[in-house]
């Protein structure tokens, strides 16, 4: 059913989830079952987002805890690629992945988006993005706003190629455009309109 419920979700939007629709598409006969094992649509949608983000975060964890057993003090470079491989692993990488558009379509349901943002920060991810936060030459408010920029950025774009038919070297340098456009954003002239606005010392 979780499958289901990625599958729905990523081909017709988040209003095509309900119960009885993902009972349907997993060929479940007992009506109750959804009900039964998820207790909500919130509930479905978390089973996804933890089934879908636990490999996703022991991947990044283990190319983390490398990074960090080779220094002390990453390059942004290699924060970014750390932020962006495992996600990518799974999604852009991965046959048949419909994962990607299943967070852009849930990531941007206002009533969701909470639900959304504390699965998908999982322990690597927060501490990945602290990192890069550190590591962005700007104010700390506008590191915080580039890093959130490079999420969105990262997950809308394997949810446009996802269902594009693609080879997997090709889908490889999407991927690595995908750092280099990332790090564009890190990297993006700081106005002195926008230092003023996040302050020099924030």
């Amino acid at each position: 059913m979780i499958e289901a419920a990625e599958c729905l979700v990523a081909e017709h939007g988040m209003t095509a989830l309900t119960f009885r629709d993902v009972q349907d598409r997993a060929g479940q006969l007992n009506k109750s079952a959804a009900k039964y094992h998820f207790g909500s649509r919130e509930g479905l949608i978390k089973a996804v987002l933890e089934e879908r983000m636990a490999p996703v975060d022991a991947r990044r964890r283990l190319i983390l805890d490398e990074l960090l057993a080779d220094s002390e003090k990453p390059t942004l470079r290699q924060l970014v690629e750390t932020h962006i491989h495992p996600l990518a692993e799974h999604t852009l990488l991965r046959t048949d992945s419909r994962y990607a558009r299943f967070l852009v379509q849930a990531l941007f349901d206002p009533k969701l988006a909470e639900i959304i943002w504390k699965q998908v920060e999982a322990e690597s991810f927060r501490q990945v993005t602290d990192m890069i936060v550190a590591t962005i030459p700007a104010p700390a408010g506008l590191a915080r706003l580039r890093a959130d920029q490079i999420l969105t950025h990262v997950i809308v774009t394997l949810a446009t190629w996802e269902a594009k038919p693609r080879s997997r070297s090709q889908s490889r340098v999407l991927v690595s455009d995908l750092v280099e456009t990332s790090l564009s954003i890190a990297h993006a002239d700081v106005s002195p309109a926008i230092t003023t606005f996040f302050g020099a010392d924030q």
